[in-house]
């Protein structure tokens, strides 16, 4: 009974550190790190990724770890968990951004609504596209993609073997060009559409002068946006799977990993 109760103990610092890491990811993860979980079943889920992993990484960990080692450790092991986590919310943030900026141009930004995953204050467009960015992301197996990113990681940084350099700091602004750009992409059908509608309001005021253009033409681009919105969000299906494929690679590629996601089901 000794030698397994030795082993445990033994292990426990590897298990500790193969937790931190996870923690990094699930606190900042979409879905993973929404508010709408309760604290218990993400603790729960970061336990049971961690026992899910620990068997693969304790072969290949370093013996005799101390205390010392965990804690300082810990810190390193986390960053790496909550840089990939934070790289896939960013790109989940470039829905957001379409939202805001073509409800501002339809007048839709007036009406704010609370969005249940960050308890922020959000326009209503760019609440229907995170949704469906979000939905879309978990369809084509984005969690499982970002799941593996994590255990492979262990191949290219080991436990305990991290050393900070520019590749994170890298990634995260490579992600926030690439939300910046998939929301002007995902929006400019809005924009461009509004526009055309106040162009031709101005025509029609000038032939029509008795014609009330504010009230006609507060109704008139709600319902452009909101048909165009429909349209856009049909026809870009392929652009947001392209897109969500380009960033998981993006995560991998930073660590040195293959960014080959051909198991993924699209």
């Amino acid at each position: 009974m000794l030698t397994p109760l030795h082993d445990i103990f033994s292990a426990l610092p590897v298990f500790a550190l193969v937790l931190f890491r996870v923690s990094g990811l699930m606190l900042t993860a979409p879905v993973f790190g929404s508010q709408m979980i309760p604290r218990r079943v993400r603790i729960a889920m970061m336990m049971t990724m961690a026992a899910i992993m620990f068997p693969i990484v304790n072969a290949h960990a370093p013996a005799h770890i101390g205390l010392g080692s965990v804690v300082v450790g810990g810190v390193s092991e986390m960053m790496i968990g909550a840089t990939i986590g934070l790289a896939l919310t960013i790109f989940i943030m470039g829905a957001e951004v379409a939202g805001r900026t073509a409800g501002q141009q339809a007048g839709l930004s007036i009406g704010q609504i609370a969005d249940p995953t960050s308890g922020q204050q959000v326009s209503t467009l760019g609440a229907l596209y995170t949704i469906v960015l979000t939905v879309l992301f978990l369809v084509i197996g984005g969690h499982r993609a970002m799941m593996a990113a994590l255990l492979d990681t262990y191949s290219a940084v080991p436990l305990l073997s991290y050393q900070f350099s520019d590749s994170m700091v890298v990634l995260l602004v490579e992600m926030l060009t690439a939300a910046f750009v998939l929301g002007v992409r995902v929006g400019a059908p809005i924009i461009v559409a509004v526009f055309l509608s106040g162009v031709a309001l101005g025509f029609l005021s000038r032939t029509m002068p008795q014609l009330n253009i504010l009230s006609v033409g507060f109704t008139l681009r709600l319902l452009v946006a909101l048909a165009i919105a429909g349209v856009a969000l049909t026809a870009s299906g392929d652009m947001l799977v392209h897109s969500a494929f380009q960033a998981l690679a993006m995560v991998r590629e930073s660590f040195g990993l293959d960014p080959g996601l051909t198991w993924l089901a699209t």
